[in-house]
């Protein structure tokens, strides 16, 4: 349909209709037949779904290739490569290629690409028509980018890559462009993949389609696009992202939250922020306070209105006269088209017993039903992004209260919602006092990540990947227990196996770590964990003490937000030599260290942690000789008790060691540990509830 006309659209953003200003349509040719090779990633990490859509995409190019000179083959690659079906127009034998694929081992784009016999790139060669190539894959791997680019364009060969449930890594996204092909990314529904694998054999055939220009408005980031042409009862959806630098934004400096401390009654105080236009040009119409404890008293230029250029400052001045010591929290709001504007005064002292503050949920707030399993944030206002509050629900109208998580700041939390089915919920948001951290430790806030190996590199008890959420916040030590550490609760030596102060103990046995613990709670006061009931020990989750952490929680700690193989990057070199380019910095092992090494001396992760990947390997609570999927996907702690005696309750090791390959080092990697036995690689740190 090539004789569309702007009035014949309706496009909605969000729900919201937008204004459609042109359509431009190609003109009609034939399609240019091709050479096809539909590379499909067939790693252990694709399992599944993920291969389940990949069959499903790669039956929708089948079907709509055209009959006459077009031709296709399908190559499969994990760490290998295989020929499924050569070049051929029979859509049964393509297909039943297809529907004879299964997944497992590894993954290497080289294999993919350009390792004979079967890689993309030497089937082209036989290709009778303009080579393409579509690869398929959840994005995990690496390659040779330079060598795979070269081949490439010396064929004439177009790639287009397409990953599953996953950002684009940078080595595909160069090949698509600088192969003249495409990359399409978080590929997440079978409609979806096949969708995108209709438009690249449309882009290869070099059939252009229509274009429809359109007005967007708002300040959403993701938007979800509807299209509708009713006079051919189509329709369609698709969705875009804005990036934030996009958008207009103001920015406070040196941050969001003015804070006056506690003033002297009576007495009135200065204090001075300054706002910067990002993204666009801001207009500011007015600026107020509320509540109006606070007051601008210099614009830093003229009073609103006015506009700020992108890149533009104003430094307000806010003036406070203080009534008493109570805690009194204002918000500075910005009548603009700014789409983010935060900025927030505070005075007194929190907790005081004229805390004034009064905390509203914004979300959920009534009438809203949940999905048991699904996800979903809660958000609140009335008190500043950096006090700490805890979360709590109800489903007995509030006779009763479950903690979701404590410490929590910023002003919302992505909650997965339990399986409690009722009627009468309620969520409560609470002011806490910030909880104090001891130097040794960090804070660990509440969260939910990917548990396992996502890049099929690991070995099979890694995986499947499962969604994990830990629902409370919890501390841990910085670094690995030290000798010096060790030493000071009567420890045994043979446990810290020579070395200075400030390394490592790596002899330790699983035994003697749970006691550690015990002793360490008992001399700072706190209720001890761990209780030792015949052959077994049990764990007490609730109680204040000293730990070793769970699995989960150790890996959420080690990862720190990161999906990569290490929380620095993915690994690039497995094994010691040359030095991996995001392990050396973070980590001692085989390419950098011959020894234990003292602590913190490499680059810590986004919590604060040092030495999570190498130097010593670190025991935690878990099943090595079980899966490593755990049987509960909130706050896993299986098993408890545990059985000293049998070999299927074997401790688990985490983090690998400086004399391990960087493979053993990744986030995932897991180790076999035995109760009674005391190895070189072994050591440990703790963590403690809130």
């Amino acid at each position: 349909i090539l004789t569309l006309t702007a009035g014949e659209f309706l496009i909605s953003e969000n729900g919201e209709p937008r204004r459609v200003i042109d359509v431009s349509c190609p003109e009609p040719r034939a399609p240019r037949p091709i050479s096809a090779v539909l590379a499909l990633d067939v790693s252990g990490s694709m399992h599944g779904p993920g291969l389940k859509l990949a069959q499903a995409a790669a039956g929708a190019w089948i079907n709509a290739l055209p009959s006459g000179l077009s031709e296709c083959a399908i190559v499969s690659f994990n760490h290998g490569n295989a020929l499924r079906q050569d070049f051929t127009n029979d859509k049964a034998l393509l297909q039943t290629a297809v529907d004879g694929l299964y997944a497992g081992g590894g993954t290497s784009f080289d294999a993919a690409f350009i390792t004979p016999f079967a890689g993309a790139l030497h089937v082209v060669k036989r290709a009778a028509q303009q080579p393409v190539i579509v690869l398929l894959t959840d994005g995990h791997a690496t390659g040779n980018q330079e060598e795979i680019i070269r081949m490439a364009n010396t064929a004439g060969a177009r790639i287009y890559c397409i990953t599953l449930d996953n950002e684009m890594p940078d080595i595909l996204r160069e090949i698509a462009i600088r192969t003249g092909g495409r990359y399409f990314e978080n590929v997440s529904s079978t409609e979806d993949a096949r969708r995108i694998y209709r438009a690249i054999l449309d882009i290869a055939q070099d059939l252009p389609p229509c274009i429809v220009t359109w007005e967007s408005a708002g300040c959403a980031y993701y938007r979800f696009v509807d299209v509708q042409v009713p006079a051919y009862g189509l329709s369609a959806s698709s969705s875009w992202q804005m990036e934030r630098n996009e958008l207009p934004h103001l920015v406070a400096l040196p941050g969001s939250v003015v804070d006056f401390g506690l003033q002297p009654p009576g007495t009135t105080a200065e204090k001075q922020v300054t706002i910067r236009a990002e993204g666009a040009t801001v207009h500011i119409e007015e600026i107020s306070v509320e509540p109006p404890a606070f007051v601008i008293s210099d614009y830093g230029g003229t009073a609103p209105p006015f506009d700020l250029e992108s890149g533009q400052e104003r430094t307000l001045t806010l003036s406070y006269t203080a009534v008493d010591s109570a805690y009194i929290i204002s918000r500075v709001r910005f009548l603009s088209n700014a789409c983010e504007a935060e900025l927030f005064a505070t005075a007194g002292t929190p907790g005081s017993g004229g805390d004034r503050r009064v905390i509203t949920v914004l979300h959920p707030n009534g009438g809203e039903m949940f999905v048991a399993g699904s996800d979903t944030v809660i958000t609140w206002k009335g008190v500043a992004p950096t006090d700490p509050v805890r979360l709590e629900y109800s489903t007995d109208h509030g006779a009763t209260w479950r903690l979701i998580t404590g410490q929590v700041t910023g002003l919302s939390y992505s909650w997965r919602v339990p399986n409690t089915p009722s009627d009468y919920c309620l969520v409560r948001v609470t002011a806490e006092e910030p909880t104090a951290v001891p130097d040794d430790m960090v804070l660990i806030p509440a969260g939910s990540f990917v548990m396992g190996d996502n890049s099929g590199v690991g070995t099979q008890d890694e995986r499947p990947t499962s969604r994990v959420t830990l629902t409370r916040s919890f501390l841990m030590t910085m670094t690995e227990i030290t000798r010096r550490q060790w030493l000071d609760m009567g420890m045994s030596p043979d446990g810290v196996a020579g070395g200075p102060d400030d390394s490592p103990v790596h002899r330790v046995e699983m035994r003697e770590v749970l006691e550690y613990c015990n002793r360490r709670s008992l001399a700072e006061g706190l209720q001890p964990c761990y209780t030792f009931p015949g052959s077994s020990v049990h764990c007490d989750f609730e109680a204040d003490g000293y730990r070793i952490p769970t699995e989960a929680e150790w890996e959420y700690a080690c990862r720190a937000g990161s999906n990569e193989h290490f929380h620095s990057g993915s690994m690039q070199e497995p094994m010691c030599d040359p030095e991996d380019a995001n392990l050396g910095p973070v980590g001692w092992y085989c390419g950098n260290a011959q020894d234990v090494m003292p602590v913190a001396r490499k680059q810590p992760n986004a919590f604060g942690l040092h030495d999570m990947h190498g130097n010593v390997r670190e025991l935690c609570w878990g099943n090595a000789a079980g899966s490593h999927t755990p049987e509960a996907k909130m706050d896993p702690r299986h098993p408890n008790p545990m059985d000293m005696t049998n070999l299927i309750h074997r401790p688990v090791a985490r983090g690998g060691w400086y004399g391990g390959f960087a493979s053993e080092c990744r986030s995932a990697a897991r180790y076999n540990a035995q109760w009674g036995v005391r190895t070189r690689a072994n050591g440990f740190r703790v963590v403690r509830n809130l």
